[in-house]
């Protein structure tokens, strides 16, 4: 059910509280993500163009999809006629955070192909989620 995809307060932006309006002001920098509810899964589809493989972390815990990226960026130009130096960093990163219950830890994938990722969170079968009977010694 769609109640079980509920964003966590770090999606909790001021576009929520006052709308579309202000959204240009703060620059709402975060990454597009699209989750689609299947009978049997959830399909993640996470918006994040000019970055490595290597620099996007994913994970599941507590019912808890975590989607991180970062980059980072040196340059260095030098000149040797005018004496002119210039050295630049710049590190970027953004996260996403949502509830996502019931899924099968174990079955999760992820693929990252022409800057989307899209992760497949596997629904846990009916008898996986019922509560169990814990015997009292």
């Amino acid at each position: 059910m769609m109640a079980n995809m509920i964003p966590t307060n770090r999606d909790m932006r001021v576009n929520d509280f006052f709308g579309d309006v202000f959204s240009n002001f703060w620059q709402d920098d975060s990454f597009k993500v699209d989750i689609k509810e299947n009978d049997d899964n959830f399909e993640v589809a996470a918006d994040l163009p000019g970055f490595d493989k290597k620099d996007i972390h994913v994970d599941y815990d507590n019912d808890v999809l975590s989607i991180q990226a970062s980059h980072e960026h040196e340059s260095e130009d030098q000149d040797e006629e005018s004496g002119y130096i210039r050295k630049e960093r710049s590190s970027y990163s953004q996260s996403r955070q949502f509830m996502l219950k019931n899924i099968d830890e174990d079955k999760i994938s992820a693929e990252y192909v022409d800057g989307v990722l899209n992760i497949t969170l596997p629904k846990a079968k009916e008898n996986d989620t019922e509560r169990k009977q814990i015997e009292i010694k």
